[in-house]
C-alpha cells in the first residue's frame, strides 16, 4: 500500500510540473508545486519525490538553483498515462466550424481553412496535408452537357471524393459521343489509381492507329482537364507567427530550424504520409522526432477520412512545452469535421 502511495505521488507531482511549465515556460520550484496540489505536502518532502523523478529520467534542472523542467520522457509518461482527456468548449467547436464553412467549396481553401483553425484554437502552428489524389482509386466519371460545346466533368474516387472540371470545346459534341467517352472511360478505368490513369490512356493511345484514335484523344483531353488531372499534394501551414512569440523560439538557431522545414516540407510530407496511413492521434514529442529540425518541437497528427477511407493528415507542431490535452482534442475534433465537409463537399 505504501509503494501505491509513493508511486501515486510520484504522478502527481510529476503532472503538477509538467502543467506548470507549460503554463509559465519557467522552471517549476517546490514550492510552487506545493501550492498547486494543496495537499498537504511540504517542500521538503516535494524536493526529494523530485530527486526521484530527477534520477528516472523524467525531469530536470537547467541549472544548479533553478526549479525543475520536464524531459521529453517526462512528457511522454504526462501524455500516455497522466493526462486526463478533454473535450473542446462549445464556442471552440463553433469557432472550428465557422473557420472551415468560410473556406467555401474549393478543396484547396478547406484544408487550408483547416490548418487556419487548428492554429487559432491552439496557438501553435496548424498544418493540414490535401488528400493523397494519387492514391485515390477512380470509381467513375460522368460528362454533362450544358449546351452544344459546353459539358462539365464530374469524377467520383473510391472514398468518394469529388472533383469536376468545366470544358467549352469550341465545337459540338452530341450527348450520345459524351455518353460512350464516360461508359469507355468507366469500364477502362474502374479500380485504377488516379495517378496511373494519364499513363495508361497515353500508351493505349501510342498503340490506336484507326479511327478509334480521335476518341480515345477525347477521352485523354477529358481526363487530362486541369482540376481532374492535378495530382500533386499540397502541405498547408498556418499560424507560424504565433508560434514565434513562444519564448523557445527567441533563440534564433531553433527559430531558423523550424522555418527551414515548414518552408522545404520534404520531411513533414514523409511524416504525414506515414501517420495517415495509422488510426488516430500521433504525438511525436522532442527528440523522438526523426526529423532533426523538430527535435525541440512537438507534432501531433491525425489522419482524415473520407467514407471510411484515410485520405489526408493533418497536424499541429509547437514547442514540447505545449498545452498537450487541448491541441489533442482540436487535430481529433478537426479531422471528424474535415472528414464531414469533404463527404458533404462530394
Amino acid at each position: 500500500m505504501k509503494q501505491v502511495d509513493i508511486e501515486s505521488r510520484r504522478r502527481g507531482i510529476l503532472a503538477a510540473i509538467v502543467e506548470s511549465y507549460i503554463g509559465t515556460a519557467t522552471p517549476v520550484g517546490s514550492r510552487v508545486i506545493s501550492q498547486r496540489l494543496r495537499g498537504g505536502l511540504s517542500p521538503a518532502t516535494i524536493r526529494n519525490v523530485m530527486v526521484d523523478l530527477e534520477e528516472m529520467g523524467l525531469i530536470m534542472q537547467p541549472h544548479t538553483s533553478a526549479g525543475r523542467v520536464p524531459t521529453d520522457k517526462g512528457y511522454r509518461t504526462y501524455v500516455d498515462s497522466l493526462l486526463e482527456p478533454i473535450r473542446l468548449t462549445k464556442d471552440e467547436e463553433s469557432l472550428i466550424l465557422k473557420l472551415v464553412d468560410q473556406s467555401g467549396q474549393d478543396l484547396d481553401s478547406i484544408i487550408q481553412g483547416a490548418s487556419r483553425a487548428i492554429s487559432v484554437i491552439t496557438n501553435v502552428a496548424g498544418v493540414a496535408l490535401t488528400p493523397r489524389l494519387k492514391k485515390s482509386v477512380f470509381e467513375h466519371i460522368e460528362i454533362i452537357p450544358i449546351d452544344s460545346s459546353r459539358f462539365l466533368a464530374v469524377l467520383v474516387t473510391s472514398s468518394g471524393l469529388v472533383k469536376n472540371a468545366m470544358l467549352d470545346s469550341g465545337e459540338e459534341m452530341a450527348g450520345s459521343e459524351l455518353a460512350r467517352v464516360a461508359e469507355f472511360l468507366n469500364q477502362e478505368l474502374n479500380g485504377m489509381s488516379l495517378g496511373d490513369i494519364k499513363h495508361y490512356l497515353a500508351r493505349r493511345l501510342l498503340q490506336e492507329r484507326d479511327s478509334f484514335y480521335a476518341f480515345l484523344k477525347k477521352a485523354i483531353d477529358i481526363v487530362s482537364l486541369p482540376n481532374l488531372s492535378r495530382m500533386e499534394d499540397h502541405l498547408y501551414c498556418e499560424g507560424l507567427t504565433c508560434m514565434m512569440a513562444n519564448p523557445e523560439f527567441k533563440d534564433m538557431s531553433k527559430a531558423r530550424l523550424l522555418l527551414r522545414l515548414l518552408e522545404e516540407k520534404k520531411d513533414l510530407f514523409n511524416l504525414l504520409y506515414e501517420d495517415m496511413e495509422s488510426e488516430g492521434i500521433k504525438v511525436h514529442i522532442g527528440r523522438e522526432n526523426a526529423i532533426k529540425d523538430i527535435q525541440d518541437c512537438s507534432l501531433i497528427t491525425c489522419n482524415y477520412k473520407v467514407n471510411g477511407v484515410s485520405i489526408g493528415a493533418i497536424a499541429a507542431v509547437g514547442p514540447t512545452r505545449m498545452e498537450y490535452g487541448k491541441v489533442m482534442a482540436t487535430v481529433r475534433y478537426m479531422s471528424e469535421v474535415l472528414g464531414k465537409v469533404l463527404e458533404r463537399l462530394g
